[in-house]
């Protein structure tokens, strides 16, 4: 890709779409790892129980994000990274429910 530009106002401001995208993609990540990181905890906390894990997960997820995220998301957190947490906490979920039997 080619880029040339006519001055260095429009260099600046293509430089800073860039690194605020790249930005944006690394939050993103950061909160599918956070995500990813209590589900480890959780199944590790919990061994081979996996109704155990999925309960001890949710706790930690309820009880961590209204300390670590709810401000930060609400407030200053590109959609995409919202919209990247609420996905990996949906894909937990359903992991979750389809391992576990419905009538245990």
């Amino acid at each position: 890709m080619e880029v040339s530009f006519n001055n260095w106002g429009e260099a600046i401001a293509f430089l800073s779409e860039r690194t605020d995208m790249a930005l944006e993609g690394v939050m993103a990540l950061s909160a599918q790892q956070m995500v990813d990181q209590q589900v480890i905890a959780a199944l590790l906390a919990s061994h081979s129980h996996l109704r155990d894990a999925a309960d001890t997960w949710r706790q930690m997820a309820s009880a961590t994000l209204p300390i670590t995220l709810v401000r930060s998301l609400q407030n200053d957190q590109p959609e995409s990274v919202r919209e990247a947490y609420s996905e990996r906490m949906a894909y937990w979920e359903d992991i979750f429910r389809k391992a576990i039997p419905e009538n245990e």
